[in-house]
């Protein structure tokens, strides 16, 4: 994402300064000094790590993790990797799906350590979160060794779903209420945030899911093919800074949402890198995430 390519740069350019620094023997500017403090500041700012949660965050999160300890809960993922071309964009069907299955095991065995009841998990879509606008928008590989061609299928389900029509609106309005209020959901410091799901959509997924707390994660990723990046490289030293150099960074993100249906409410959550394998067959079959659910958990 553009945040991950401004720290790459912000890190260069506070390495460098350092060296500078130090083969001069000379003490740096005011202004350059500054600048070393604002970009440290940047990089706590954009990483979303909070030091340490304040002490009402803190009882709110011992609260949820009381109440996960009564009950059940389940794991909803989502998984959507797209290839970067210089037409349509390429959406990576099959690593999507297993990566979908991965990081629900990988969120499953994490709140199993914690000794929460993790009673159903459930992968029903590839890029579920994608309006059909965007999905019919993009080519697609079925497997990784496909040819790309049109997308014309919506929703894109997933290798496992067996699911009716009606359920599966339920589980697409579900991701569309989170994308909605994820921004809201990312700056909450442990405060609740409205999900405004339609009430038959609750009841539809509380029903299927058998409990009210669902952990919802989604991963997301891009990777420029090589055309991609050899025609970017030209587009670069042409106009240097255009919208391309943003979009063409490798990334794959995971997201994870704690949802309360009973309440209609995001409880809790948390955004990062994933660590494993995303884009190239066999992808990790588990990811390792060993902060995955910090702060809500902080040991």
């Amino acid at each position: 994402s553009m945040s991950n390519h401004f720290l790459d740069n912000l890190d260069n350019s506070t390495a460098s300064l350092s060296v500078k620094r130090h083969h001069t023997g000379r003490r740096l500017p005011l202004v350059t000094t500054l600048l070393v403090s604002l970009s440290a500041a940047t990089i706590s700012i954009l990483s979303g790590c909070a030091s340490t949660p304040s002490a009402e965050s803190r009882l709110a999160y011992q609260q949820t993790q009381q109440s996960l300890a009564s009950q059940p809960v389940a794991v909803i993922s989502d998984g959507c990797l797209l290839r970067v071309e210089m037409g349509k964009d390429d959406i990576l069907y099959q690593q999507s799906d297993l990566v979908s299955v991965s990081m629900a095991q990988t969120v499953k065995s994490r709140l199993m350590e914690k000794g929460v009841t993790v009673k159903h998990t459930s992968s029903p879509f590839v890029c579920g979160a994608l309006t059909k606008e965007e999905l019919t928008k993009l080519d697609i590989l079925t497997t990784a060794d496909a040819k790309d061609v049109p997308n014309t299928r919506y929703p894109l389900l997933s290798s496992s779903n067996r699911l009716d029509a009606s359920t599966n609106q339920a589980y697409l309005n579900l991701f569309s209420a989170i994308d909605k209020a994820k921004k809201l959901a990312d700056n909450s410091k442990g405060e609740k945030t409205p999900l405004g799901l339609d009430a038959t959509s609750l009841a539809s997924v509380r029903s299927t899911e058998g409990t009210n707390k669902v952990f919802v994660a989604m991963v997301s990723g891009s990777k420029p093919s090589f055309g991609a990046s050899m025609a970017v490289g030209v587009a670069t030293a042409v106009a240097s800074g255009g919208t391309y150099v943003s979009t063409l960074q490798k990334g794959q993100h995971y997201a994870v949402y704690l949802v309360d249906l009973q309440n209609n409410q995001i409880e809790w959550s948390k955004s990062g890198t994933v660590k494993g394998e995303v884009f190239k067959m066999p992808v990790s079959d588990r990811f390792e995430q060993p902060e995955l659910l910090k702060p809500l958990y902080n040991d």
